[in-house]
């Protein structure tokens, strides 16, 4: 008898299964809307384990992990959590874990309380602009535990009503309850858009946009498309030496000086919002590179083929090679001129009235040295440039 009862004392612990422990934590959590948790199941001892959720009591498909996150909590993941371990023939299902969430805020209403302004305002007496900050918003929002705490950033009296937000700014609201949970969205402050209008600077007897003009002829007109007029009440401009012309488009301004100069544009449209554009102007005094010789020889490469009258762009250096781009003939520098050619008797062979860079090529005058008096009529004063040129491969 003693010997059954030892070889069964020796056999039962073969057939004895030991069990697992799964253990949740934490195993009770109150929290905020919108913020992350998990649980995590933990089995002591190692080996193989497997993981099935259960939210109240019902099998959460795809969560076979020891972690069940929550990215962002939200009311519908309230409720009992438990988990299945699975390591070989042993299983335990794990204590329960409750997963709460306090009153969920949304934001219902994020809106304009007062009508749209203009983006600035002019200080008439420290004479300039300023963004027009007189925007109010309102905000709507459900649930929470009260009260409240708005926070805009910006604007004052923050409350679910703020004042003085700034046009053209993003700005964020965020509302705290009395658990310290939160919720907050994005807003722009949007204003009464005047148009933007371009305008562009010229010369009457050259319509190409200019950077550069010259005292010889400052005759600056400026001028903006005319499709703006209906969206226009008033507009001013301004050219930089203290004059001022209003309403009137196209408009040409003469200066007085040399110099760099701001042109403002100031316009007011219909509903009484003011924008101010603006360009620079230079003013030169022009500096002429007129060649000593061409050749009007017709070759291939079709250069120095005709007399050539330049403006040099470093007006400081009038021996620099560097002209004014060609679009821009030396002509155009002045009011008017006349060209005269004469040969070495003192012959007349050539005149011009509003002698246009590149006209002549020496027509049929033979090879030599001519003589040339370029007289410019200018703005404030006459100029005159009187030289040599010398016509080389005509080969007659």
């Amino acid at each position: 008898m003693k010997r059954i009862l030892l070889l069964f004392s020796l056999i039962l612990p073969l057939f004895t299964v030991s069990q697992i422990t799964c253990v949740l934590s934490p195993s009770d959590t109150l929290m905020c809307a919108r913020d992350s948790m998990a649980f995590v199941a933990t089995v002591q001892g190692s080996g193989p384990t497997t993981f099935q959720w259960l939210k109240n009591g019902t099998v959460i498909p795809d969560a076979v992990n020891d972690t069940l996150a929550f990215p962002h909590v939200m009311d519908s993941d309230t409720g009992i959590y438990h988990c299945i371990a699975t390591r070989g023939v042993e299983v335990d299902t794990s204590n329960s874990a409750h997963l709460r969430v306090h009153s969920v805020m949304n934001i219902w209403e994020l809106r304009r309380f007062n009508e749209l302004g203009c983006r600035l305002y002019y200080d008439y007496i420290r004479k300039q602009y300023f963004p027009n900050c007189n925007a109010q918003f309102v905000v709507g929002v459900a649930g929470g535990d009260r009260p409240l705490a708005y926070y805009w950033g910006g604007g004052f009296m923050q409350d679910s009503l703020v004042l003085g937000l700034c046009p053209n700014r993003n700005y964020t609201v965020r509302i705290t309850d009395n658990n310290g949970c939160e919720v907050d969205s994005t807003f722009f402050v949007d204003y009464l858009k005047t148009p933007d209008v371009p305008f562009v600077k010229y010369q009457l007897s050259y319509d190409l946009p200019r950077e550069t003009f010259y005292i010889t002829n400052p005759n600056v007109t400026v001028e903006f498309p005319k499709e703006y007029f209906d969206t226009l009440y008033s507009w001013v401009w301004r050219f930089g030496d203290g004059d001022s012309v209003q309403n009137l488009n196209p408009v040409t301004h003469t200066y007085r000086e040399t110099g760099s100069y701001l042109i403002t544009l100031k316009v007011t449209d219909l509903n009484d919002c003011d924008t101010t554009f603006q360009d620079s102007v230079t003013i030169k005094k022009p500096i002429l590179k007129i060649p000593s010789a061409f050749t009007p020889d017709d070759d291939e490469q079709q250069k120095n083929e005709t007399f050539m009258i330049k403006i040099l762009i470093k007006d400081d250096d009038p021996a620099s090679f560097d002209y004014d781009d060609k679009d821009y003939a030396f002509e155009n520098a002045y009011l008017g001129n006349e060209l005269i050619v004469l040969d070495r008797a003192g012959s007349k062979v050539y005149n011009a009235v509003n002698y246009k860079s590149g006209d002549w090529d020496g027509g049929k005058l033979p090879d030599g040295v001519y003589f040339y008096v370029l007289k410019c009529q200018g703005q404030y004063e006459d100029e005159a440039y009187r030289g040599a040129i010398h016509i080389m491969g005509k080969g007659f």
